[in-house]
């Protein structure tokens, strides 16, 4: 009977330092969860706002194909698109109080521009070979388009101002 009685404890025990060695092991595996959670959730960014000056694209050369920012003094900003050779191919921005979309040639040269002036006047602008205007309609010429006198190198509003497009 007394023997009966010590393997009985002894069972007891067996089973209670078993239970014991599973919550313990529980109980890390709680702990080690809260401290990845807790981990992880400092590595993730809080908010989807990234500010920067300028964006700039490179490939995987190293070559810019594109940027987005402002000019050098400012006063304009456009996403700029280059090609292998890092000449500009298309440019939109907005310069002063006018909006513009112009398209160059494989040497960067500007070919074609599209512009929307302050006063709301749209402006249209084909260039030659070497960047000198050769057409242009705007909404206070004709519907005919027309060979200027002078080739600036943007497009003119209603008082014959010139905008001009971002640098490339």
């Amino acid at each position: 009977m007394g023997d009966e009685r010590l393997e009985a404890v002894l069972r007891r025990v067996e089973d209670l330092e078993a239970d014991v060695r599973r919550w313990r092991r529980a109980a890390m595996a709680l702990v080690l969860s809260a401290v990845a959670l807790t981990t992880l959730g400092a590595a993730v960014p809080r908010g989807r706002v990234v500010e920067a000056q300028k964006f700039v694209l490179k490939d995987a050369a190293g070559r810019v194909r594109a940027e987005l920012g402002p000019s050098d003094n400012n006063k304009s900003i456009a996403l700029r698109f280059r090609d292998e050779a890092s000449f500009s191919r298309l440019v939109l921005g907005i310069e002063e109080e006018s909006s513009l979309l112009v398209l160059h040639d494989k040497t960067g040269r500007p070919r074609v521009g599209l512009v929307t002036l302050a006063q709301g006047a749209p402006g249209f602008t084909f260039y030659d070979t070497t960047a000198a205007r050769t057409r242009r309609w705007d909404s206070s010429s004709s519907a005919r388009p027309r060979t200027p006198s002078h080739p600036p190198t943007g497009c003119p509003d209603r008082r014959r101002r010139t905008a001009r497009a971002p640098a490339p």
